[in-house]
């Protein structure tokens, strides 16, 4: 919960949104990736979800680079509004 700065903001266990008709669910582990026009892939490992004092929904993970046949690289933690993370990161990684 200290992730987020504001005193009523809440740490959840899941969450839900809305792609299209379907809904995605996202939880602590879920993988998610992003392939740049370059083949850069970008990849997002959620680490906890949970909503501010205002009660907009955000998603904290860690993110990491890497190309086709080249070295990976771990760029660090970021966070996102939820709604913003579904538009960057379109396709579910599975393990």
């Amino acid at each position: 919960m200290g992730w987020l700065s504001r005193r009523k903001s809440s740490s959840l266990a899941s969450m839900f949104f809305r792609r299209g008709q379907a809904f995605e669910y996202v939880r602590p582990g879920n993988m998610f990736r992003c392939v740049h026009d370059d083949d850069l892939e970008e990849t997002a490992e959620i680490l906890s979800v949970g909503t501010d004092a205002y009660g907009i929904p955000h998603v904290k993970f860690n993110v990491t680079f890497s190309r086709p046949n080249r070295f990976a690289y771990e760029e660090g933690n970021r966070m996102l509004a939820l709604r913003s993370f579904a538009e960057r990161y379109r396709e579910r990684v599975t393990a």
